[in-house]
């Protein structure tokens, strides 16, 4: 029985690209400040300027990367997949860089709030990057591909090393695996709020502390 995340292969890698080694390790500190709430296997790949050895991590395929650099041209001839995080002082290339269709995910400037706009724009990517996960696995002879945006809930099976999937459009589906094994494979937009129980924080439409009730975004 084989349980596979799928869209998150091996690992997150960040590529920081900066002539700055102060700001070079600053990035690096503001990535490692995010991804310690976070379940992910992640490298952070440093260096002063573009090399030989960025084109090859560019050509890398089943890797999810993250780019946080000030150009990116090359990058987008070869990866089109991967998120770009544009951190510079130079601020006439704004315009630029938006109208040649990099389709970098944020702009921010080296100013003195810098490193809180990074913060925040790697929070907004790690919940994109989950969003494209897929929980594959097979059970009774069938495969199954279940994006993690579509999950509601899971629930363990009494008494079994089962466990029952609830999706936002009503689907059921069994998965032998056990839930403290499953909670582990899950991303950070999973919380275990009971010892038989993982919810997708992401569909939570209510809480209602007074009866331990949860109202998801499909009622």
């Amino acid at each position: 029985n084989k349980i596979k995340i799928e869209g998150c292969e091996n690992m997150l890698r960040f590529i920081v690209c900066e002539d700055n080694k102060d700001f070079l390790n600053r990035i690096c500190t503001v990535v490692n400040k995010v991804m310690i709430n976070y379940n992910f296997e992640y490298k952070i790949s440093k260096f002063t300027k573009y090399s030989k050895e960025i084109e090859e991590i560019i050509k890398k395929k089943y890797e999810q990367k993250i780019y946080i650099l000030e150009i990116a041209s090359e990058i987008r001839e070869q990866d089109s997949e991967s998120i770009i995080i544009f951190v510079t002082s130079h601020n006439e290339c704004k315009n630029d860089i938006f109208h040649s269709r990099l389709l970098a995910i944020d702009y921010i400037s080296k100013d003195r709030l810098w490193e809180d706009r990074l913060e925040s724009t790697l929070l907004y990517t790690i919940k994109t990057v989950n969003r494209r996960r897929v929980l594959a696995f097979e059970f009774n002879h069938n495969s199954y591909r279940i994006p993690f945006n579509d999950i509601l809930y899971i629930e363990k099976i009494q008494d079994n090393q089962k466990c029952l999937i609830n999706t936002e459009d009503g689907e059921q589906y069994e998965i032998l695996i056990t839930i403290t094994e499953l909670s582990k494979k899950l991303g950070p937009n999973f919380f275990q709020s009971h010892k038989s129980c993982i919810i997708n924080i992401d569909k939570i439409k209510k809480i209602d502390y007074a009866d331990n009730a949860i109202t998801f975004i499909n009622d």
